[in-house]
């Protein structure tokens, strides 16, 4: 009976142990972590769509903890300021550029997902314009000292957006302005200057030729129109003399002949500057010569005219009867000074500065004077002019600053004045500034 319970017990001692080992075994077999699945999403974006201006715009993400991601742009202009990757939740910020040329696109690439960014082209910029500028120096037929004067023109005025002006000047011997090289030529690009552009004759130009010119303005997109054409005249390169330089002659008239020295290409004419002298043979020609002027009859004073010869100027000079003669004289005055005899009239103001003249003549007999005839001449880049005749015993012309001959300190310019004064009995005096006790004259020629 004993051995047979000590059997059992072992067996049931054995079944246990078994059974303990196998739970240890099992309790010391290593677990493997499971990875969590990501899911990340690419929200909507705030601005796709950008004007030439460009601007900024964001794209949300949504991210578990721990789960990561990346935002890339194709394209420069669209840059990526923060959130180029993340891990978890974030957002992706970025900027556009401006544009300045057309129209364009990108792209954003975002946790996968990709978003379109479009640009409009930049705004044209508004066409400019402008006027044509004006021409200023030389004008008016001037007679210029070099062989290759400047010229110089008021800068156009422009209208709107414009580039950087420069400027064309054209120089030609016809007023039409040929296409043709050996009449027409040109210096072009000349830079813009403070308020004014000057450009240099390219070449030596011909003595003695009446040039005509304008300029226009380009900014290489818009150009304006020419300036009105002006006109600018080369010295010459003869030389003249005329002998005798004074004449003499009595109450009765008659002819006194001149004789002209020059080369033998060059051209003179001779012209009278009283009507009691007429040229009656040699009004021009080539090399030596000889012109001969009449001298009316029938003067009852002293009186004075001249000729120009070749640009020399001539004084004759006849001997007055004395009975019912006239003393004729005459003075100047300057209104804007006063009332007083003046030399010189200054010419200041832009619309018109008048000079006054008043005759002093008075008959030396019983006869009345009726008739007054003035001539007035002087030269402010072309030869000015003036002329009056009648009863009147004053006479006013007007001129105004600015011309080209006119300097900052005021250029005192000849002024030839003559005076022809006729009586009752249709006898007649002529009396000239510079001449015999009248005083020469001057006009003062200011900018404005």
């Amino acid at each position: 009976m004993l051995p047979r319970m000590m059997t059992s017990r072992r067996l049931l001692t054995a079944v246990m142990f078994l059974i303990a080992a196998y739970g240890c075994s099992n309790n010391d077999t290593p677990t493997t972590p499971t990875t969590p699945a990501c899911t990340v999403t690419a929200g909507a974006i705030t601005n796709s769509t950008f004007g030439a201006a460009g601007g900024t715009g964001s794209i949300p993400v949504t991210a578990a903890s721990g789960c990561t991601w990346t935002a890339t742009s194709s394209a420069t202009f669209v840059v990526i300021s923060s959130g180029a990757s993340g891990t978890g939740p974030g957002t992706v910020n970025f900027n556009v550029a401006a544009n300045t040329g057309a129209a364009r696109t990108a792209t954003l690439a975002v946790a996968g997902t990709t978003f379109t960014i479009s640009q409009s082209t930049a705004s044209p910029a508004t066409q400019g314009s402008f006027a044509p500028p004006t021409a200023t120096s030389p004008v008016g037929g001037q007679v210029v000292t070099v062989a290759r004067p400047p010229l110089t023109v008021a800068n156009a005025t422009p209208t709107g957006t414009v580039g950087t002006m420069t400027y064309r000047f054209e120089i030609s011997d016809q007023s039409t302005f040929p296409n043709d090289a050996a009449r027409t030529f040109s210096v072009d690009g000349v830079p813009q200057g403070s308020g004014s552009t000057t450009g240099i004759v390219p070449r030596d130009l011909g003595p003695d030729v009446l040039w005509y010119w304008h300029a226009r303005a380009t900014d290489g997109t818009a150009t304006s129109g020419y300036s009105a054409t002006e006109t600018f005249r080369t010295p010459s390169s003869c030389t003249f003399a005329v002998s005798p330089a004074t004449a003499s002659i009595g109450n009765g008239g008659g002819n006194l002949q001149f004789t002209v020295t020059t080369g033998s290409a060059c051209s003179w004419t001779a012209t009278s500057n009283a009507a009691f002298i007429t040229v009656s043979a040699g009004a021009s020609g080539t090399g030596n010569g000889t012109v001969t002027a009449t001298v009316a009859a029938g003067a009852t004073t002293d009186r004075a005219g001249s000729l120009t010869i070749g640009g020399q100027t001539v004084t004759i000079t006849q001997a007055g009867t004395g009975a019912n003669g006239i003393s004729a004289s005459f003075r100047m005055t300057d209104p804007g000074i006063g009332p007083a005899p003046t030399t010189e009239c200054r010419i200041t103001s832009s619309t018109a500065t008048t000079c006054s003249l008043e005759s002093t003549s008075f008959p030396l007999g019983t006869n009345g004077l009726v008739s007054f005839s003035w001539n007035v001449v002087w030269t402010d880049g072309s030869v000015q002019t003036r002329t009056q005749s009648g009863a009147g015993t004053t006479f006013s012309f007007t001129w105004t600053c600015g011309g080209p001959a006119s300097t900052d300190t005021g250029a005192a310019v000849p002024l030839a004045v003559s005076l022809t004064v006729t009586d009752t009995s249709g006898n007649s005096a002529t009396v000239a500034s510079g001449s015999g006790s009248q005083p020469p004259l001057f006009l003062r020629l200011f900018k404005c």
